[in-house]
């Protein structure tokens, strides 16, 4: 038996590619945009004895996306990323012979992203995108990472050279020093974009 929420889906997905034609490849695009960042497989372990559970991100971007044909795009961007971890460390002590001493306080992990992939327009304003390149660090509790994503999105025309661009994406690759794995995430981003 179909599930209402997947015929429903199919229905917009099948529409959304009849009604609308691919976007147009004669223009390219500046964005920059804002991105909430949620790890996925990052969950509390343990820390010189302490639990602890690291929380996501946040960064800015910088997007250069030009076409190669009518509905698909090369893209090349930059960007800032910062992760959190738990804050209740930044003001927990430990005492030890009437002596007071910070807990350990992990992260900051601080990353600058450039990436380059490709965009594909299947309906107007409808795209999926992928994405690869590598994330610098920029202190000493993150580590230089390959990056990769694939994710969707819209654009909403505000204007004949103007845009809000709203995409999610699946993003894994960043490293730090407290942790073995990948991390894995899902980015949230809204960007204003400017076609010229």
């Amino acid at each position: 038996m179909i599930k209402p929420i997947h015929f429903l889906l199919t229905v917009l997905f099948i529409a959304f590619s009849f009604i609308a034609q691919g976007q147009r490849g004669n223009q390219t695009s500046l964005s920059v945009g804002t991105e909430l960042d949620v790890p996925l497989n990052i969950g509390s372990y343990q820390y010189s004895g302490n639990d602890i559970t690291y929380k996501g991100g946040f960064g800015v971007n910088l997007k250069l996306e030009t076409p190669i044909t009518q509905a698909l795009h090369f893209t090349a961007g930059a960007g800032y990323i910062y992760f959190e971890s738990n804050r209740y460390y930044l003001y927990s002590v430990e005492y030890s012979s009437s002596q007071v001493y910070p807990k350990l306080h992990p992260g900051p992990y601080v990353y600058l992203p450039v990436v380059a992939g490709l965009k594909y327009y299947w309906a107007k304003y409808f795209y999926v995108s992928a994405e690869t390149g590598c994330a610098f660090k920029t202190n000493n509790k993150s580590y230089n990472s390959f990056i990769y994503s694939g994710g969707a999105g819209a654009v909403v025309p505000i204007g004949p050279h103007h845009g809000l661009d709203f995409g999610v994406r699946f993003e894994r690759g960043y490293k730090n020093i407290d942790y073995n794995h990948p991390i894995d995430q899902l980015g949230l981003n809204v960007a204003y974009k400017y076609r010229f």
